[in-house]
């Protein structure tokens, strides 16, 4: 770390993605605020999860085709595509509603069609721009890139909860979804302008023909220490939910707190993670290959540490220290890993375990907020977050 360089964002490519997908990233996170308040203001509250269930059965469907896909046509096409795609989607969406002036259950069914469709969108977007920044810039780039792509995510969940709250009370839900459709055009249209430091794509799409079909299961199978990480991957994301889920108790029961308490809490994650993002993009640090699983498992350690520390915190700057510690301890483990993945494997086989880590990360929420339902009427929530801890310290020595 010995200094600040603009290499990343000076590249035209570096800079594409990561303006086109702040910018969806943001509008698409409104409209998802919007859309939940919607549908359980509308039809209750149940409707909700089924709804997520709806949005992630493509991602499952589509984990046996994405790679293929993905190294067939192209994982920049791909990436360009399902913007595209996604974006078709919810324009015809909100000409259907403006129209045909649908409402009651037939709005309903059409949003959950549309959740559908975009899924499909989004099962081939997210492995294939995870799998994009190995073609885009050099190698010493490769993590600083990932840094960005994921300050991006990042920032847009602090700008689209702030947008939300004053832009959803000037427009309606069909709105939300014309904005969110024009912002993944938009997006699309601008990655049209990036430009592959090499044409792996069509090397691979030749060797294609003659290779075994790649699936996420055919890596696990060559690689088992990468599948150990996943399920370890998978296991962090199951326990970070809740963890979300116990910050308003704790400022009710144990800080004692208000709403502007509770804010403070969840916008010190964000802002950990976005800062931490936003420096690896930018600072000359350099992790050397045979040190980046050792680096994961302290990172993991001092996570699990921290979580840990959550259930002995009784005032509120003391969780917000605690969750920007967190915000910024994830996502240097998620660059961490990511850069791992991409630098370990062969190019062709990362958009199978990117399919993997996309399956993972859609999967963990509705699974995870279930395990949470079903957990905390029966156990103390200070106890849980010590177990919790302690298996993440664990699982990472």
């Amino acid at each position: 770390m010995n200094g600040i360089n603009l290499e990343v964002l000076r590249d035209k490519n570096g800079l594409i993605i990561f303006v086109s997908q702040l910018v969806s990233s943001v509008c698409d996170k409104m409209m998802s605020i919007g859309l939940i308040w919607y549908l359980t203001k509308q039809f209750g509250i149940y409707v909700v999860p089924w709804y997520l269930v709806a949005s992630f059965l493509p991602h499952l469907i589509m984990a046996f085709f994405s790679t293929t896909f993905i190294n067939k046509i192209g994982t920049l096409k791909i990436v360009i595509a399902s913007e595209i795609f996604r974006a078709i989607i919810l324009v015809v969406l909100y000409f259907l509603i403006l129209i045909f002036k649908i409402e009651g259950e037939l709005l309903l069914a059409s949003l959950f069609i549309s959740g559908f469709l975009v899924g499909i969108g989004s099962s081939l977007f997210n492995p294939a721009i995870l799998s994009l920044p190995p073609q885009l810039v050099t190698s010493e780039k490769v993590a600083g890139l990932n840094g960005l792509i994921d300050s991006s995510m990042s920032n847009s969940t602090i700008l689209g909860s702030s947008f939300a709250i004053f832009i959803l009370n000037v427009v309606d839900l069909k709105m939300l979804i014309l904005i969110n459709g024009l912002s993944f055009l938009w997006a699309g249209l601008l990655q049209m302008g990036i430009k592959p430091l090499r044409n792996l794509n069509n090397e691979i799409k030749k060797e294609a023909r003659d290779e075994k079909i790649i699936t996420p299961m055919s890596v696990l199978k060559k690689y088992p220490e990468i599948g150990r990480m996943l399920a370890s991957f998978l296991f962090l994301n199951l326990i970070f939910t809740p963890l979300l889920v116990m910050i308003p108790w704790f400022v009710e029961k144990i800080y004692k707190g208000q709403g502007q308490d509770l804010a403070l809490i969840e916008g010190s994650m964000g802002l950990g993670a976005f800062l931490t993002g936003l420096y690896l993009s930018l600072a000359s640090f350099q992790l050397k290959e045979h040190k980046r699983i050792s680096m994961i498992a302290i990172v993991s350690f001092f996570f699990g540490v921290f979580y840990f520390a959550f259930a002995y915190t009784f005032l509120t700057w003391q969780g917000a220290f605690i969750f920007f510690s967190i915000g910024a301890l994830s996502t240097f483990l998620n660059i961490q890993v990511l850069t791992y993945f991409q630098t370990s494997l062969l190019e062709e086989e990362v958009p199978a375990i990117m399919t993997a880590v996309n399956i993972i990360s859609a999967a963990s929420i509705p699974l995870s907020l279930s395990i949470s339902g079903l957990i905390f009427p029966n156990v103390y929530i200070p106890s849980f977050a010590k177990v919790s801890g302690i298996l993440i310290i664990v699982i990472a020595l």
